[in-house]
């Protein structure tokens, strides 16, 4: 018994700087400066991150498939269920695309060519995001420049076509940079990342629709002029949007006594109607 003591006592004496020092000495100090060496806040490095990570997410998935099929075979089906359940938490977890469409492609894109295979992408994405948030509408009484109207409230949103339509719209903009689809193409995606709270992207994508077609059919300054203003705080450049918005997208704006109030606000004059908007 003394022999099986003492051994147990020497052996763990052994392993102290073998397996607890290395441990101790990561905690301790800094990596060496080659570790981040790649790592620079750069454009290319941020594209090989990203390719990267949806490269290792489809490689895990493509393991787990692989347990599942042996598992299978040998009939185990305990196991079976346990690669079932990580499955599905893959499938429902978030899979970010960190590289944004609206970023890639820049601002200088033109909405000029008839694609039929960006028409059908398109015309997929938006009944996507029809359906997503049309499902069980109940009417809801809304006060909007001192007339009230009916106004479709949804009480269930599927985020799960809210997702497939913003990566249809972000397909279109990737593939068929040219559509004259990729304006109503980034509006949409706008409003499906406003939704989500992700104000800043949902501004990106609403300024890519008018800088792609400065006469797009949506009022996507107004959109934008709102988020700067409402949840990003940066009124000057919602300012500019809102005079840009009440020249540009008068046939979205019944009335617009609420913007001219609110331009007047932001630049302090006394008088809505007196305000100029030159």
């Amino acid at each position: 018994m003394k022999k099986i003591a003492l051994l147990i006592f020497f052996t763990s004496l052994a392993l102290i700087p073998v397996g607890c020092e290395p441990h101790r000495r990561f905690m301790d100090e800094p990596p060496a400066s080659d570790v981040f060496d790649q790592m620079t806040p750069s454009a290319a490095s941020e594209v090989a991150l990203a390719e990267s990570v949806a490269s290792k997410r489809m490689a895990y998935r493509a393991e787990l498939e692989k347990m599942k099929s042996f598992y299978e075979q040998s009939g185990n089906q305990l196991k079976i269920n346990w690669v079932d359940r990580e499955l599905k938490f893959l499938q429902d977890a978030p899979r970010y695309r960190y590289i944004l469409e609206a970023e890639v492609a820049g601002s200088d894109l033109r909405a000029r060519d008839i694609i039929p295979k960006a028409d059908n992408i398109y015309k997929k994405s938006i009944n996507l995001y029809k359906r997503s948030n049309l499902i069980f509408p109940i009417p809801m009484l809304v006060e909007h420049q001192d007339v009230a109207f009916p106004h479709h409230v949804p009480i269930y949103v599927s985020k799960k076509r809210l997702q497939q339509a913003l990566n249809g719209f972000n397909d279109l903009i990737q593939d068929y940079p040219t559509s004259d689809k990729i304006d109503d193409a980034a509006y949409h995606a706008g409003r499906i990342h406003e939704y989500f709270g992700d104000y800043s992207i949902a501004v990106l994508y609403y300024k890519r629709a008018f800088q792609w077609d400065s006469a797009t059919p949506y009022p996507a300054r107004y959109q934008a002029a709102k988020l700067l203003d409402n949840n990003l705080a940066q009124r000057d450049e919602a300012l500019q949007l809102y005079r840009e918005a009440l020249d540009r997208e008068e046939d979205y704006h019944k009335s617009s006594t609420a913007i001219r109030e609110r331009i007047a606000e932001l630049t302090g004059a006394n008088d809505a109607n007196a305000l100029s908007l030159e």
